[in-house]
């Protein structure tokens, strides 16, 4: 019976041993769990900022555009005009008709040319493309 009692009295002095290793074991383990949630987290929330600059990479700038697009922008195609080798183009600002041959630059350094399905409008290296309807 001594022995037995030893036996649980040992026994019982190991056992908190055995609890402080496990309970050690098991914050490790939590903690290991928490830093990979973070890393996770920081992952989705780099992700999340790299298709924000996509995104924002894709949008037309708004307020860039310069004086020279907000005028081609007035532009109006009145018709495409063929005399014997020449093309003219003909554009309407206001009240105003301007006559350009296709491809040289002319009235206020304004150059169309004429492409398949529309007139490419230009002027100090920006354009605008007008399309051409079917009665061209």
């Amino acid at each position: 019976m001594m022995i037995w009692t030893l036996t649980v009295v040992i026994g019982m002095a190991e056992l908190p041993d055995s609890n402080r290793t496990i309970q050690k074991l098991r914050t490790s383990e939590l903690e290991e769990r928490l830093a990979q949630t973070e890393a996770k987290r920081l992952q989705l929330e780099l992700q999340i900022a790299k298709a924000k600059h996509a995104i924002e990479g894709l949008k037309p700038p708004t307020d860039e555009t310069s004086e020279i697009d907000h005028e081609l922008a007035t532009y109006q195609l009145v018709g495409i005009v063929s005399i014997a080798d020449r093309t003219h183009v003909v554009l309407r600002k206001g009240d105003e008709l301007i006559r350009l041959r296709n491809g040289e630059q002319g009235a206020m350094d304004l150059r169309a040319e004429v492409q398949s399905g529309k007139v490419r409008i230009s002027r100090f290296g920006h354009f605008r493309d007008l399309p051409l309807t079917e009665r061209w």
